[in-house]
């Protein structure tokens, strides 16, 4: 393990269907484990909204397992130019991409699900996350937010890449969990400041949202008055889409 564990001193979620019919979008999160994911399912009821469930039940227990001892535990696959937290991260999407396509072996086409997964692990002051599909990172830092941690793999990115994330035409993955067994997440590293506010989203998230969340930190409330005002916040907007959101203080 590297230096002491950064400490999250409050950590809350928040999921909500908009005016979408289901709800297919999941944030699991082990705070003591400084374990957290976030899922934007797709295919429906109930095969989206169990693709979602099942990669980041799959995430969590693979990187509570493999992660409890680093230096004891080799990944599967090991890349010379990840830290072994990234690693370990890698291999956990890559194991959950197993999971749902064994959901998804026997069904028919449009009963199949697949998911956008974003998942983050903590080793010491060092903040790894892996990406596959369309969700989001943002870092607060110093009452500003700093440049997009995870831009999400869309076909927006073809589109235009001056907003790579696309629009409603260009938010599509140009890959996910239960799509093909073949899968390459792609691993961001950053180093932990204390007082940053890391807020990982599914791609339901506005920018009136996030406005929000910057003006909740403006206001130098306690860690854990902060996590539970931006969820208020969040309750004013009438969304449209499925949306999960986990927001980390540190």
């Amino acid at each position: 393990m590297s230096e002491a564990a950064m400490r999250i001193r409050a950590m809350v979620s928040y999921s909500a269907s908009g005016t979408r019919p289901v709800q297919e979008d999941v944030a699991l999160a082990a705070r003591e484990k400084g374990v957290f994911i976030v899922a934007d399912g797709f295919g429906g009821a109930p095969s989206g909204c169990e693709a979602a469930r099942i990669a980041c039940d799959s995430v969590k227990g693979f990187l509570e397992k493999e992660a409890g001892d680093l230096e004891a535990t080799l990944p599967f696959v090991l890349r010379s130019y990840f830290s072994l937290a990234g690693n370990v991260l890698f291999n956990a999407l890559i194991h959950a991409n197993r999971k749902v396509n064994a959901y998804n072996k026997g069904r028919n086409i449009h009963e199949k699900g697949g998911a956008s997964v974003l998942a983050g692990y903590i080793d010491g002051t060092l903040l790894a996350l892996a990406n596959v599909g369309g969700c989001r990172a943002w870092m607060l830092r110093d009452g500003r937010i700093m440049p997009e941690l995870v831009v999400p793999r869309t076909y927006g990115r073809l589109l235009d890449s001056s907003h790579p994330g696309g629009g409603n035409e260009g938010g599509v993955p140009m890959m996910a969990l239960g799509i093909a067994d073949d899968l390459e997440p792609e691993i961001f590293e950053y180093k932990l400041h204390r007082g940053d506010w890391l807020v990982l989203s599914t791609d339901g998230i506005s920018t009136d949202a996030l406005d929000r969340v910057i003006m909740v930190e403006h206001q130098k409330l306690t860690p854990e008055q902060s996590a539970n005002q931006v969820v208020e916040k969040l309750k004013e907007i009438n969304l449209c889409d499925n949306i999960a959101y986990l927001l980390a203080i540190f």
